[in-house]
């Protein structure tokens, strides 16, 4: 069986079929990325005011440590000097810890950001890839359609068709049996009714 080249051969009903399924599609897509979107722009801009009040804290807490540690050497009591001591490293782990949460805000922001990138990418290539297999099924339907069309022409021109076979993926099949009867019934009856 030769292969058809072309696809679509019924423009209308191929390409209506094919964009209307696609809009539905897209538009529930659409939804969905809207919410994911709106969701996400909400998160970063939280993400981002937390990552502003967190560096403020790292600033004002920074500034008060070091304007107490700056005090005179003076000191005496053994227990303020380790206490001293003891706040040093109690500050430079909080400093870390504020740098760690501003960084990993600033990494869900951008991955929030590539995520919705990537979804959009996934949509576009889902869109293009459905289009193609709606076109070819359809083509299953518009093709038994279309050389049908062409055997009834060959009728009523009073030419006699040449049946073949349908493809094995094609549609309408018993249709197609139910008319191929239909010419044969007609060519008893002329063979009957010269």
């Amino acid at each position: 069986m030769k292969k058809r080249k072309q696809y679509i051969i019924d423009r209308k009903y191929q390409l209506r079929t094919t964009f209307s399924i696609i809009g539905v599609v897209t538009v529930v897509t659409a939804l969905i990325l809207g919410a994911i979107t709106a969701s996400v722009v909400y998160n970063n801009t939280i993400l981002k005011e937390n990552n502003s009040k967190i560096t403020n804290i790292y600033d004002i807490e920074n500034s008060i440590f070091v304007s107490l540690s700056s005090m005179p050497e003076a000191i005496k009591d053994p227990h303020v000097k380790q206490a001293m001591i003891l706040n040093a490293k109690n500050h430079d782990r909080n400093m870390e810890t504020l740098k760690q949460l501003i960084t990993y805000n600033s990494r869900i922001v951008t991955a929030n950001i590539t995520l919705l990138a990537a979804i959009l990418a996934i949509i576009v290539i889902e869109s293009i890839v459905l289009y193609i297999i709606l076109i070819r099924q359809t083509h299953r339907v518009s093709g038994p359609i279309y050389v049908i069309s062409n055997f009834m022409k060959e009728i009523i021109d009073g030419k006699k068709p040449n049946l073949r076979p349908l493809r094995s993926k094609d549609e309408l099949k018993d249709f197609y049996e139910l008319f191929k009867e239909m010419v044969a019934a007609i060519h008893e009856r002329e063979k009957k009714n010269p």
